[in-house]
């Protein structure tokens, strides 16, 4: 991973990689957060509400264009937390995206995006990591979202990035 320009950690377990997310979080940064269960099964978000840190929190919306504002605000943040659908061993990250905003923020506007994926998302080729979204996160996100179902199972959508400055913690 480092090959392609990330900072890469790997951490034993949930909790470890919880401290390293803060450590790298600066508690003067404003956050904010693509969809991830990731980042909520290690506590991350939890965290992030707290009230230590200044937050975009797209869930705070009352209507959905507050929640297509605040999500537009987050790709301007300082530090954009999200998970991965598959890493390939080579660092080539592969994600499925239902409104492009986790895919946007890798691309183009925070000054830092912490990448937090479980050993789980580790696969060998970008082959294998394409036919983990198909036959994995896809299916599951249709069955989560719905309303996505066209844009994420039909269109396949689907995004590789292979160079980008980002953290990547891999528990």
């Amino acid at each position: 991973m480092e090959r392609r320009g990330f900072e890469a950690f790997y951490c034993s377990d949930k909790p470890a990689a919880l401290d390293k997310a803060l450590e790298l979080i600066s508690e003067d940064d404003v956050v904010s957060w693509g969809g991830s269960v990731t980042i909520q099964e290690i506590g991350l978000l939890d965290v992030m509400r707290s009230g230590r840190y200044k937050v975009i929190d797209r869930d705070t919306a009352e209507t959905p264009a507050q929640r297509t504002e605040l999500m537009r605000k987050a790709l301007l943040c300082d530090t954009f937390l999200m998970s991965s659908n598959a890493v390939s061993e080579d660092g080539q990250l592969v994600n499925i995206d239902g409104t492009g905003n986790r895919v946007a923020a890798m691309v183009y506007g925070p000054k830092s995006v912490i990448v937090i994926a479980g050993i789980n998302k580790i696969v060998k080729t970008q082959d294998d990591a394409l036919a983990r979204v198909r036959m994995l996160a896809a299916p599951i996100n249709v069955q989560r979202f719905p309303q996505l179902k066209l844009l994420v199972w039909k269109q396949g959508f689907v995004q590789i990035v292979t160079h980008l400055t980002v953290f990547a913690i891999i528990y």
